[in-house]
Formats: C-alpha cells, structure tokens, sequence
C-alpha cells in the first residue's frame, strides 16, 4: 500500500490543529465564563424541539459491538378534522422522514405543519438538520432527548460562538468543529460507533430529499453533512487519536463490517459506494479497507464451519463487487506470501481462512457423525446429505468471491492466478506415498480450491469444445504458474524433460489457458488427493479395529491389578476415541466425494481435458475431424507433459465409474473410450504400466451392471462405437501381452490383476459378431501377435490350474488330517495345520477366480483362432496342459478336489470340465492337435477321456451330439497315437545330435543360435522367446529374426529320415509283394499281370 498523500496529510494536520485551538479556547472560555453572553437571547435549542415540531431522527444509540438495538421512537399521523392517534414501536424511521425531517411524534395537525416549514429559516433548518443527525447540543444539561437517545453536549463551540458574538446555532461550516468536540467526549462510546451511526442517518436524510438541484439549499447541507461524516468516519478508524482515544482502527472496521447492514453501526452498500468515489483522493481509505478485511481473515481463520462464519462470507462478498476494492485487498502482503509455508496457508492468507471452511473439518465432522459406530447406513447417507448441501452453499458463496475479483481488473486476477499457483505449488507432498498432514493443507481446504477452478472454468467447457483451442499446450514453456519440475512426466525422463522446458517460449498465456493448467493440478492435488486419502484411511481404519478387539481380549490379563487394568482401560479409552474420528472423518470425506453435483462438474472438465489430450496426440485436429490410428509420432511437448495429466482422468472416471455410475451418460464417455483406446493401441507413449493399467480399469468398470439386467454403464459404446468396434479388441490383447512384464516388485501378480480385468472387457463384447469377423481378419495377416497372445493365454492357463489344485489337494489333505487326528497332535502342531488351511483356503479363493475367467477365455479363442493355437510352437504345450488338467479332474485323482463348500471358493468341477472338454472339440479337426494330444507321453491316456464322457453323461453337461463328436475326437486320439509310435518304432535310435536339446525330439527345422552357437528346433526357440527374449542358454538377448537356419544339420536328418524310412518301405513292400505272390500262387495269378 501506498504512503498516505500530502493532501491526507494536510487535512489530518488541520483536524489536529483546530482540535487543539478548541481546546485552548475551552481553558480561555472557562476563565472568563461569567462575562460572556450569547449574542442571540434564545433558549438554547435541543434535540428534540424545532419551530415546525419536528424531532430529531429515530435510531440507535452508537455503543460498542454487540450492543443491542433500540427500538424506534413513537411517532404519529393526523388527518385534518380527525383525532391524533399516537402509533409506538412499529414505525420505521424511513417511514416517518418526510423531506429529510421527521415529524414528531406530537406535533401539530398538517397545514400547521406545513406553514412552519414553509416559514422556518433555512438557518435554523439547517441547525436543527444537524444536530438532529449527530445527536449533539448546545445544552450541557441535556443529556438525552424525548426518545432517550444520548446527546452530546457542545460547549467549547457554543462558547466560541457566543464569544464571536454569532447565534448558537450549528451549520455546515462549523461541524467538523462539532465533530471534533463531540468525538472527543462520548463517554463510553467510542468516535467509530458514533460516526458509523452518524452516517446512517444523515444517508437517510439524504434519500429522502428528492430535490437535488444546486437551487435546493437544504440539499447542500445535507450533502455537506454526508461528506464530512464520511471523512470523519475513515479519520475515526485510521486515526483515532485524533479523538485522544486509543484502539485499533482495522478491529474496530472490521466489527462494524460484520453488522447486519442495516444496523446503525453497519457497513451498508452506500457506505461502500461512497468509499469507492473517494478512492484514488485519499490513500487512507483503501487503507482502512485493507486493515479491516485483513482483520475479517484472521478472525476467520479461527471459526468452523459449525460456528458464526457466514457474516465473513457475507461481507466479503459485498467488498469484491467493488474494482477498487478489490484492487487493495489483493495488493496486500498478506494476500499471497509465498514465504508461508502450505499448511499455514489457509489461515495466515487472506482468502485461506474463507477456503478453509469445510465440512471435512475436525469439530464438524463430530458434530455430522457422532457416535459413528453406533450410526446405521440411512442415518449415515442422511448426515452425508446435509453435509453435501452445507458444503454446495459455501462453494457457491466462494465461487461469488472469487469470480469478481478475477473481473476486476488485470492485476487482480493475476493476484488471485498466482494465489491459487501457490496453494498448488505448496502441495506437492499431498501426493507422496507417506503423508505428514502437518505439512500440507488440509483435504477440506485443497477439495474447495479444487471446486472454484472447476467453477471458473465452467465459461470454455461447452459441448462443442469451441474454444479448447485456447487452451495452449506452450503455457508449460511461457513462464507458467505451476511448477511441474518435479512431476512424473508422460513419457520422458527428468533430464529431457530439463532441457526441454529450458528453452521459454515468447508471449503471454490467456486466461482460459491458465485456469485450464491451474485446474487439472488442483483435481491432482485436490480431489485425487482426498479419493487417496479416504482409501488409506479405509485401510488403517480396519487395522485399528482389529488391534481394539484384540486388545479388548487382553483385558482378562489385567483383572487382578487395579491400577493396571485402569491403565489398560484408559488406553484403550484412548485407542476408541481415536478410531470414532477417524470413522467420522471417513463418513464426512465419503460425503463430500460422493457429492453428485461436484462429482458432474468434476467430469465435464475431465471431459474437456481428454478432448483435449486427444486433440493433442492425434496432431491438433480433433474433435473437429475424426480420431485416425495410427497417430503421429509423439511430440516432445506431450513427452514432458505431467503425468497427472492422465491420473486425473482415469481416477476421476474410475472413481464415478465405481461409486457413481448413474451420473455418466453416453455423450460424456465417448471421448474417455477413445482416449483408452488409442492409448492402449499406442501404449510406448506412456512410460508407466500402471497408468495403462489405470486405462484398462476404467474400461472394466465400464462393464459393470449397475442396475438389475441392464448392460454395463458403457456396454452399449463398446458395441456400437465404431472407433471401439475398429480398435477395442486388438487393444486388449495388445496390452494383455505388454502386461508380461508390468515393472516393480508385484508384478507377477499385477499382471494377473490386470488380465482379469480384459477377461471381463472381452466378454462383454464377444457376442457382437463384428469383433469376432475383425478378429479373424487381423489373424490372417498378423498370425505372430496372435500367437504371442495365445502363449501367454496358455501360461496363465497352466499357472492358475495348477495353483488352484494345489490348493484344493491341501484344503483336502489338511482337512482329513485334522478330522483324525483327534487329540494324537499337540495344539501347537494343530494350531500350524490349521494356519496352513486358511492360508490354502485363501489362495483357492485368490486362483479359482482367475481360474474361470482365464479358461473361459481359452475356451472362446480355440473356437475362433484355431490356426493360432496349433502352430508348431503352441500346439504341444497345449495339449500337455490340456491333458494334465483332464486328468486331474477325472477319477482316481479328482477324489482330490473334493472339498466342503466349494461355492465359497467359486468352483464348479462340472462347469469347468466341461470348458476343458469344449476346447478339445473346437480343436478336434486340427491334425497338429490331435497327433500333439497322441504324442502327450506323460498325461494322455485313453481312460482319462472315457471317463470324462461318463461324467458328462451323467450329469448331462453335453447334448448327444456333442458327445458323439467327443467320441469320433478319440477316434481320431487313437488312431494318431498307433501311427506315431510306429513311425517312432520306424526311425528306431535317433541320434543325439538330431534332437532337440529342450524337447529332445527329433528336429523338424533346425536353427544355429546366434550367441551361443547350438542348435535348437525353430518351434522350440519361438515357444521360448515368446516367454523369455534370452537365449536359453546363455542369457543373452535374442531375438527370433536373429537365428540362423541350420541348412547342413537340417539335410543330415532329412537324410537320416530317408535312410531309415526307405529302409522300412523296401523291406514292407518286399514283405508285401511276397504275401501277394504266394496268394497268387495259389490261386493261379500271375503277380505280374495287372491286367487281372
């Protein structure tokens, strides 16, 4: 704030100055009192009596804050030839001021009234106008007037008067000299609440004259008393000792500012106009301002929202519909110190304390959720409910704020952009995996903030996106407010992403740009934030109620030890006490997330964000052009983007997706299925597998039914879009592939995670055929990602199968073992046996899930990829799993499997036998397959497959005619497996150098590995990459296209073959020619007659 002007400066000394001459010229008057005499001969005039009859104005007597208000005097109304009736308590002042004087509440009939003020000197108008409004007089012994207001005697000036030999009376010229004296002897009442009501009076004056012409004297002076108060009223909080009195001047405005304005110590709307006119002439004025909203912020900052806060919200809202205003509140150094650290922010800035208010606060969330273990789900949503409509009123009333001062003027709105950068730029640790809540601003605080950025940015979202052109991705490269430095980056690393934003671009960023940027860093910071929060607090809110019960089962130890045992009680007091807030902050941030209204707001942005990401990717011409694959190459400025970018989008739709799905609607979701897409098509533009997983779980959740019978809330989309219909499915099992190696020590079972969810997206969209004719297609021309998709379909397939068994074998082993053992084991043995049980039980639960879903899967691509799953290095492994699995699942070894309750685990033997028994048959006609069941050494056995018809004979699993093709399937077994060991009885000893070093079979393509130089059958090294991209034997990288076909070895076996099978031909057709000789003979052919 600027230093008070001269011109302050010389109107302060002149107060001053006649101050002191007053009171010099009081010591004099004192001395000299009996020879002075007025030159007028009256009785001194009051405050209540004047020629016309007419009595001062009704209001309240100025008393500290707080007091309370007087009510209005009496006053009455005559009719001509009627009687006076007298009407008490119920007349407002303005009612009763006529022309700027208020009748009185005895005074005589109209036209009488009318010829006194008709015939009244302006002077004495004029004195009894003002003394009237300021309540004072030039009779010390009246204290009061008829209506018990307090009067404020005036003897310096009546003296000086007297001594000038002028009349007593009060004008214009002589009330600032009034005002003075008056100011400097109110007793108890202090200058500030006096001139405030003052003001009140003289403004009701003042719009009760409705002649405001240069011609109408009365006018004058009233406008005269109206500016002088108006003055005196600043002096009296900017400088109070001028009154030689002592307080401070920002309190003392700020309390008058929390009055109802239209209390007689209130800041009304004239007051504040008023103040705004005289803005740029005096300095002291935005200065009292400042003071007092400064002051508002600190008191505020130490209310709940179950407290007195909306007087604070009110007042505030009134000062920021003013420019200049506003202008001074936000040039304050307390408006956005970045010195302070983000925990403090919302108390020690000023709009801090006004975003602080929140439900999530720890006293409210109390007073919302009390006893919250002993409250029912309606009781809950009902508190939830109210909470949510508290928290919409407040966020509107922030909104109504904060929208003026962005409008006012350039630099405040470049105030408030830099007041909302620090908020977010302090709260960076608000994402860290371990939170010390100490250090950042509070969930309640950052989800408002969150809340009126999405509300300003309301003006550019349309359904058009007409203006997501101005929403310019070089604002991270002009100078921007948000620090992304240290941010994860889409797809580079921390030293690219340097060198990158190193080199600033020229211009400025327009406003739609910066709130956008602000925007998607306060959902990052703000609403993902608190969703993170109320899932960690979730989690150590179950562990604490598990420790308090184990604890309340330790009381028993302590019963014999008093003061132990209260020990013990008042801890545990303790750990209760603890735990009935954390379940009450949980109902309170569950209420604020799951506010529909917010949650629809928060996804219109997220909209307009993935337009504009795709915009983005796809070379800046959606949406006004269709989304195209491929996209072009990626651009440095989407590489360094942050990569919260995407977070915000897929957790802001997974979190409705999942608790709100109702809130979604097709013409809000097409975009978001696209964007997963194309990301999923293009996943090396992201550098994070867990975030192209996040893509995924929002697809997946997109499957849910959420109504009874109804399709999943994006069902219909994926089925009829047809940017999904093009790309969905490839896009699943692209990334199905990628999830093999998801990074970080869990990923193993992530990847398992994530393979579930695509189960679950492939279901829901297999029945339309159009998937199905395009997965055909694209198999024809693409058969390696098909085959690599299909390898690791069947590894999954074996993994979870036999984990599932396993855990199946042990529930039932440990289960009989414990039913007989009797008391034979010790507890100590019985306690582990049973340890080991729920740790199996668990784990079959944990399997036999994925168990159904993966052989599902298995069971629809063998019926439609058939080719895919027979080619020479998938083909054997298949029917070695399939084998191994039938067989387990047949008597003797299923008696295994059999365990009590076997829903609790989801598992239906019969069910998936027979999915088992329908990928064989989508196989049947598939020679490889067949001749590769045959040649299963260690699992095929023709009892196995006799006895899984008689199982689904009898139980009905398969109509006849399926188990008529089940029986031509052995057949075909069979005869397969005669034929192959004759050949092998044909090749007899193979030598070792032609057989495969892995399989150890006979080498149908042989291939020279490039490293390590040993040669391997083609199908073998391309079943192993498939898996693992390493030469099996020595580690090192290869890759397919590397190998070197073993052209010599190759002819050596070919040779080899040829030898030996032409040997076994020659001597068959000898054998043959013999028998068909010695049959000729005998019945008289010649066997060299063909002619016969």
């Amino acid at each position: 704030m600027s230093e008070p002007t001269s011109d302050a400066d010389k109107i302060r000394n002149k107060r001053l100055a006649k101050l002191q001459q007053q009171q010099e010229q009081a010591q004099a008057t004192s001395q000299s009192d009996a020879q002075s005499s007025p030159s007028i001969d009256e009785k001194p005039v009051t405050g209540i009596s004047s020629h016309d009859g007419a009595s001062s104005v009704p209001t309240q007597t100025p008393v500290p804050s707080g007091a309370g208000t007087p009510a209005p005097p009496p006053a009455a109304t005559s009719q001509p030839d009627a009687p006076r009736i007298n009407i008490t308590r119920n007349i407002t002042p303005q009612k009763r001021e006529m022309n700027g004087v208020q009748r009185s509440s005895s005074r005589p009939s109209s036209r009488q009234g009318d010829v006194a003020r008709s015939s009244e000197p302006i002077e004495q108008w004029e004195d009894r106008t003002l003394r009237n409004i300021f309540r004072v007089t030039f009779d010390s012994a009246q204290t009061r007037d008829q209506n018990g207001h307090d009067l404020y005697p005036l003897p310096s000036l009546k003296e000086e008067l007297e001594a000038e030999g002028q009349g007593v009376r009060l004008n214009a010229g002589l009330l600032e000299q009034a005002i003075m004296e008056a100011g400097a002897n109110l007793g108890p009442v202090t200058p500030h609440h006096w001139l405030f009501a003052c003001w009140k009076r003289v403004q009701r004056f003042s719009k009760s004259v409705k002649d405001r012409s240069a011609e109408n004297k009365k006018w004058e002076i009233i406008a005269e008393a109206r500016r002088l108060c108006f003055n005196w009223c600043i002096l009296a909080l900017t400088t109070p000792e001028v009154f030689s009195a002592d307080y401070d001047g920002g309190k003392a405005f700020a309390d008058h500012m929390l009055m109802d304005p239209e209390d007689e110590g209130g800041v009304d709307h004239d007051f504040i106009i008023e103040a705004t006119t005289r803005w740029e002439d005096d300095d002291s004025i935005a200065a009292a301002f400042v003071a007092a909203v400064e002051e508002l912020s600190r008191r505020l900052a130490g209310i709940t929202m179950d407290g007195e806060y909306r007087p604070y919200v009110g007042i505030m809202r009134r000062l920021v519909a003013f420019k200049p205003v506003v202008n001074a509140i936000t040039q304050s150094p307390r408006f956005c110190d970045k010195s302070i650290p983000a925990a403090q922010l919302e108390t020690h800035t000023i709009l801090g304390p006004y975003f602080q208010l929140s439900p999530l606060q720890a006293q409210v969330t109390s007073q919302y959720f009390p006893g919250p273990k002993t409250m029912d789900q309606g009781r809950i949503r009902n508190a939830q409910q109210a909470l949510q409509m508290s928290l919409r009123t407040h966020q509107t009333e922030l909104s109504e704020i904060v929208k003026p001062m962005v409008r006012a003027s350039a630099e405040s709105k470049n105030a408030v952009l830099d007041w909302f950068a620090l908020v977010l730029n302090s709260n960076h640790k608000r994402q860290a995996l371990q939170v010390d809540k100490k250090t950042v601003s509070s969930d309640g605080f950052m989800v408002n903030v969150n809340t009126c950025l999405d509300q300003l940015a309301e003006p550019f979202i349309d359904a058009s996106f007409s203006k997501i052109d101005r929403a310019e991705i070089e604002y991270l490269r002009r100078k921007p407010r948000i620090d992304i430095k240290e941010e994860t980056k889409i797809n580079a690393n921390q030293d690219e992403s340097d060198k990158f934003y190193a080199e600033q671009l020229p211009g400025e960023n327009n406003f739609i740009t910066e709130i956008f940027f602000l925007t998607v860093a306060a959902h990052h910071y703000g609403l993902e934030s608190a969703r993170k929060t109320l899932k960690d607090m979730d989690r150590d809110l179950k562990h604490m109620e598990k420790q308090i019960e184990k604890f309340e089962g330790e009381r028993h130890k302590w019963i014999g030890n008093p003061a132990q045992l209260q020990m013990f009680g008042n801890a545990l007091k303790k750990y209760k006490d603890t735990l009935d807030k954390g379940l009450s902050y949980k109902h309170a941030i569950q209420g604020v997330l799951l506010d529909e209204l917010q949650q629809t707001r928060s996804m219109q942005f997220m909209r307009f964000t993935t337009v504009w990401l795709l915009r983005q990717i796809s070379g800046g011409t959606f949406p006004q052009k269709k989304l195209q694959l491929p996209f072009p190459d990626q651009s440095a400025a989407i590489k360094c983007l942050p990569e919260y970018f995407l977070d915000v989008i897929s957790g802001n739709f997974g979190f409705i997706l999942y608790n709100l799905p109702q809130i979604v609607s097709s013409t809000q979701s097409d975009e978001l299925i696209m964007l997963c897409i194309a990301l999923l098509e293009h996943s090396d533009f992201i550098k994070n597998p867990y975030l192209k997983g996040s893509l995924v779980t929002i697809l997946f959740r997109g499957t849910w039914v959420y109504r009874h019978g109804a399709p999943g809330i994006l069902a219909n989309q994926y089925n009829s879009l047809p940017f999904a219909l093009e790309h969905l499915l490839h896009a699943m099992m692209k990334f199905f592939i990628e999830a093999e190696f998801m990074g970080g020590h869990q990923q193993f079972f992530d990847k398992f995670n994530i393979r579930f969810e695509i189960f679950q997206i492939i279901k829901c969209i297999w029945p339309n055929p159009i998937y199905r004719e395009k997965l055909l297609k694209e198999a024809k021309v693409n058969l390696d990602f098909f085959v690599r998709f299909v390898n690791l379909l069947l590894n999954d397939v074996t993994f979870v199968l036999d984990e599932s068994f396993t855990a199946f074998h042990s529930i039932h082993s440990l289960t009989k073992d414990l039913e007989s053992s009797g008391n034979t084991i010790t507890q100590e043995e019985k306690q582990e046996k049973e340890e080991q049980l729920e740790s199996a039980k668990s784990k079959a639960k944990s399997y036999m899930g994925l168990t159904n879903e993966t052989v599902h899967m298995l069971k629809l691509f063998t019926e439609t990829l058939g080719d895919a799953f027979t080619t020479p290095e998938i083909v054997q492994r298949l029917a070695d799993m399939l084998d191994y699995n039938l067989e387990a699942m047949v008597p003797p070894k299923s008696s295994s499997l059999k365990v009590d309750n076997l829903n609790e685990y989801n598992f239906d033997p019969r069910s998936l036998l027979s999915e088992i028994v329908d990928v064989y048959l989508n196989l049947m006609n598939k020679e490889n397959f067949v001749l590769a069941v045959a040649r299963d050494g260690r699992s095929y056995k023709p009892r196995n497959f006799q006895e899984a018809r008689n199982i689904m004979q009898s139980k009905t699993l398969k109509a006849p005619e399926e188990l008529a093709k089940w029986d031509r399937l052995l057949q075909k077994f069979a005869k397969a497996k005669e034929e192959d060991e004759e050949a092998e009885a044909d090749l007899g000893d193979v030598p070792d150098e032609f057989l495969d070093p892995l399989m150890f079979t006979i080498m149908e393509d042989p291939v020279i590995l490039p490293t390590s130089k040993n040669i391997i059958d083609r199908s073998t090294i391309r079943s192993h990459l498939l898996s693992d991209p390493n030469d099996p034997f020595n580690r090192v990288p290869l890759k397919i296209e590397d190998v070197i076909p073993a052209t010599e070895m190759k002819e050596r076996i070919q040779q080899f073959k040829d030898e030996k099978l032409g040997a076994k031909k020659k001597e068959f057709v000898e054998t043959v020619q013999t028998i068909d000789a010695e049959t000729a003979e005998r019945e008289g052919f010649d066997v060299m007659d063909t002619s016969a």
